[in-house]
């Protein structure tokens, strides 16, 4: 009679190890599949300004972004992301990312930088495809 018994704890042990298998599965595909935060592209870019790593800048900024950086300023007329470009290493070398607001297809992130974090910026951003771009700032 042991053997029935036997056979129920070997059955139930088939669909515990099934349903978990299942779970973990989904939690990986859903992992794969989800869109990465727009923190992240953020903290790509602060990152890619403070190494003066253009090709990494790509990846995160939309052009206008980078035509913004590679122009030549008129006088005085100095952009914020020629500014970023130029003052990277000091601005953010420390930097902390205090707010994320996703509102559909674009996001506001709320960057605190420079010595002391004293400084504060909005970067706004849109999602092309499943990659969010960084394609302006509010200071």
């Amino acid at each position: 009679m042991t053997e029935p018994k036997s056979n129920q704890n070997k059955l139930v042990t088939y669909i515990v190890t099934g349903a978990v298998t299942l779970v973990l599965a989904v939690v990986v595909l859903v992992a794969i599949f989800s869109p990465p935060a727009p923190e992240n592209a953020v903290g790509g870019m602060l990152d890619s300004f403070a190494h003066k790593d253009a090709q990494a800048l790509e990846k995160y900024v939309h052009s206008s972004v980078l035509d913004s950086v590679q122009i030549e300023p008129l006088g005085s007329d100095v952009s914020p992301w020629q500014i970023f470009w130029r003052d990277g290493g000091q601005l953010f070398d420390y930097y902390n990312i205090s707010e994320a607001k996703i509102d559909g297809d674009e996001a506001h992130v709320t960057v605190n930088y420079g010595p002391g974090l004293i400084q504060e910026d909005d970067f706004l951003l849109r999602r092309e495809g499943r990659q969010w771009k960084v394609y302006g700032v509010n200071d």
